[in-house]
């Protein structure tokens, strides 16, 4: 069995120091990251109420035009929407596929 030598660093003080300020340093990023997230998500949350609004604006439109089968699903570019009968709406990020995908799909199905 072999004794490999443990090597200690030559300024265990000074690194444990510059560990300790990197440390705080990341803390206060968190800490940036965290309230610009919530600032974010609360005007997140006011555009879907501001959404919800105009949803319901639209649907009573329709409504009086005489039209009985408004969408209650709207798909947008990477995101699908779902408005609900308690005049909620759900949110959800999609995986984007793009048009020139077909091209792929033609040719397996011997359309080229």
């Amino acid at each position: 069995m072999n004794n490999q030598a443990h090597t200690v660093p030559a300024k265990p003080m000074n690194m444990l120091l510059d560990a300790l300020h990197r440390l705080e340093r990341y803390h206060e990023e968190v800490i940036d990251a965290e309230q610009r997230l919530a600032t974010a998500k609360r005007s997140f949350d006011e555009h879907v109420a501001h959404l919800n609004t105009a949803y319901t604006a639209a649907c009573n439109r329709a409504i009086e035009l005489g039209e009985k089968n408004f969408p209650e699903q709207f798909a947008l570019r990477v995101l699908a929407l779902t408005f609900d009968d308690e005049g909620g709406c759900s949110v959800e990020r999609r995986a984007i596929v793009e048009p020139y995908e077909l091209l792929s799909w033609a040719k397996k199905a011997g359309e080229e």
